[in-house]
């Protein structure tokens, strides 16, 4: 169990690109804020050179790569033996963070929130807001994330935060274990704020967590490569509770599934691989339809 302690440990998951790895690695540690940080790079990919890092920053060597989530853990595992801290912040290897991100992580966690997260921009186009808030559409199983700039200046509670740029306290850490490492990549942010959510915990929306996020990067989602859509697909129901609501997601989802083959039939170039591999991602969701969230002690079913 964490310690606990006063500043934040920061963790990297890298994969793809070195060079924008540094990148995200230099906006954290050129963020003017006051808060102590510690910062640990997981190197998913086995091709970073240590000596590429900025003094201070720790690499942690994880060439079997368990995805994103087990990525996280191991970063958050490392940074714990290092001493306690308030809270950790799992940051996407092709972040900017505005100035004032950590401190305003910091704050957000002090005043009792289990996790938060702030403005989301594109990097490519800053104009355009990502993520300022999000909600959980229970009907069709999604997640809504507000574009609004009147809710990106406010501080409010949310349903779900993207794992891209998250905060969460010790506390709320060590209470749900972390992220669930059946994950490899996608919905392990849904299934994380869910399992905090059951277990009491309250997700906020901070707007001075600003951040820019090159989004797909290194998984292709911008373009709907093979990866992404393999990926999304595959773990869409496990996140949710009990059995007989993920059965009903079930009817809901491969409906969207086809929806989505059939326009990708028609449009874009590589057709054929990426509509097999959503339809693959969506045989495989629904091959493991009984395997139910990770529990957290003490806490009844809930969706």
């Amino acid at each position: 169990m964490t310690t606990p302690g006063r500043g934040l440990g920061v963790v990297i998951v890298h994969y793809g690109d070195p060079t924008t790895t540094l990148w995200t690695v230099r906006s954290v540690l050129d963020d003017p804020s006051a808060v102590d940080r510690r910062v640990a790079v997981v190197d998913n990919r086995a091709n970073l050179d240590p000596a590429d890092l900025p003094d201070g920053v720790m690499l942690v060597p994880c060439p079997a790569n368990p995805g994103y989530g087990g990525g996280c853990n191991r970063g958050v595992l490392h940074l714990e033996r290092e001493g306690g801290a308030l809270g950790w912040v799992c940051c996407n290897h092709d972040l900017e963070l505005e100035h004032g991100f950590l401190d305003a992580a910091a704050s957000a966690l002090s005043d009792g929130a289990g996790a938060a997260g702030g403005p989301i921009r594109s990097g490519a186009d800053p104009s355009h807001l990502w993520y300022a808030g999000g909600t959980v559409n229970w009907l069709l199983g999604v997640v809504h994330q507000s574009q609004s700039e009147a809710d990106a200046a406010r501080r409010h509670r949310v349903g779900f935060i993207p794992g891209t740029a998250m905060a969460i306290s010790a506390a709320a850490w060590d209470a749900v274990g972390g992220f669930d490492e059946r994950f490899f990549l996608y919905n392990e942010d849904l299934d994380l704020c869910l399992r905090l959510r059951r277990a009491g915990w309250e997700l906020v929306f901070e707007p001075g967590m600003a951040c820019s996020h090159f989004l797909g990067a290194a998984t292709g989602s911008s373009i709907e490569s093979a990866l992404y859509l393999e990926q999304l697909s595959r773990t869409r129901l496990r996140p949710f509770r009990p059995l007989a609501y993920r059965l009903y997601l079930a009817l809901i989802h491969s409906g969207w599934v086809a929806a989505r083959a059939a326009r990708i039939a028609v449009t874009g170039p590589d057709r054929g691989r990426r509509v097999a591999a959503l339809v693959r991602g969506h045989l495989a969701a629904v091959s493991a339809i009984a395997r139910s969230p990770r529990s957290v002690p003490g806490v009844e079913s809930a969706p």
